[in-house]
């Protein structure tokens, strides 16, 4: 897996999502989020089924937004 070489979005939707999750569930997916997008590792090893179910919408998200962002520059 390669790391992102564009812009990043995160929307406040995004970070109120990761603010919602109980401590130990936001920082799995915040550091899982950090392995994937700015450091290329595949972080799925390390999260739980849970945890890579919501890293998994949240990455969605982000990409989604981030695209949106690049076609509008």
């Amino acid at each position: 897996m390669k790391a992102i070489k564009h812009s990043i979005v995160i929307t406040p939707h995004v970070i109120n999502t990761i603010n919602s999750l109980p401590e130990d569930e936001r920082v799995a997916v915040a550091s899982a989020f950090v392995s994937d997008m700015i450091m290329g590792v595949n972080p799925e090893k390390s999260l739980s089924p849970l945890q890579t179910m919501v890293y998994s919408v949240i990455k969605f998200h982000v990409c989604r937004d981030s695209a949106k962002f690049i076609k509008q520059g």
